[in-house]
């Protein structure tokens, strides 16, 4: 009986061990990554803002371009860079290109992810492809400085207008400076633009002076503004004293938020 248990206990041991012997043999062996082959089509040396060179090869494999990011030491080995001896800076060899390569993937340094873009509200997003503006710009007014966007909207208007001439529209930069002047309630900085030398004291005067019934959110979100559009009372009432462009209260200042005006 004894015999018999023993006998069995073998076959168990060896069945379970062949069972596992045949599974390895089953499971696929890890292939090593293919090397990086072709005719070397360029070779450039770039260093980062941490001030750190390496060398950037472009390779054409029957038509497949790749390109593969490597140290300095890697790229001497290779025989891609060199070091010159009088000036001690790295200098491509030009001669290698056109010649054939193989590169080691292990080698390989991966570039970094480009940095994704920080999503916007979509009505700044909106805005910012009918005024010519960065998006971001307008969602630091929403958000930082937070104006309402139908109050943006004026403003971008008012900017076109103000900025406008008989032949062209205008642009955004002056939006800045009118929302920081609704803020602060000192309109001072538009006063040439009216003929008398009036400034307004609120905003409702200022908007009637330089912003048409039509110039609104609501028809920039429904596609129906009209981009060429730069008629405004103040051109009816004071005539624009001939400064429709504004250029000498200084354009490009559209990028600014409004910092020390925020609202409570």
């Amino acid at each position: 009986m004894n015999k018999i248990k023993l006998i069995l206990t073998v076959v168990v041991v060896f069945v379970v061990l062949f069972a596992q012997a045949g599974n390895a043999a089953a499971a696929p062996l890890a292939l090593d990554p293919a090397p990086i082959t072709g005719i070397i089509t360029d070779i450039a040396l770039e260093t980062d803002v941490s001030d750190v060179t390496t060398v950037l090869v472009t390779v054409d494999n029957l038509g497949v371009i790749q390109t593969a990011r490597l140290s300095v030491d890697t790229a001497v080995d290779l025989g891609l860079v060199t070091l010159d001896l009088a000036t001690n800076e790295l200098i491509v060899v030009e001669s290698q290109i056109g010649q054939p390569v193989e590169i080691d993937p292990t080698t390989v340094i991966p570039d970094e992810a480009a940095e994704e873009e920080e999503p916007v509200h979509p009505i700044s997003a909106l805005l910012a492809e009918f005024f010519d503006v960065d998006a971001s710009v307008i969602d630091g007014y929403h958000t930082d400085d937070g104006f309402g966007f139908g109050v943006i909207a004026q403003a971008l208007w008012m900017s076109r207008n103000l900025t406008g001439t008989d032949d062209e529209s205008g642009d955004a930069s002056l939006a800045h400076e009118i929302l920081v002047a609704k803020e602060s309630h000192d309109y001072s900085f538009f006063a040439d633009y009216f003929e008398d030398g009036t400034v307004p004291t609120n905003w409702g005067q200022f908007r009637k002076a330089f912003l048409n019934k039509k110039n609104n959110l609501g028809v920039v979100v429904s596609g129906q503004a009209d981009e060429s559009d730069t008629s405004t009372q103040s051109q009816l009432e004071h005539g624009n004293n001939g400064k429709n462009n504004g250029n000498e209260h200084g354009k490009g200042n559209d990028n600014g938020k409004g910092k020390g005006h925020n609202k409570p």
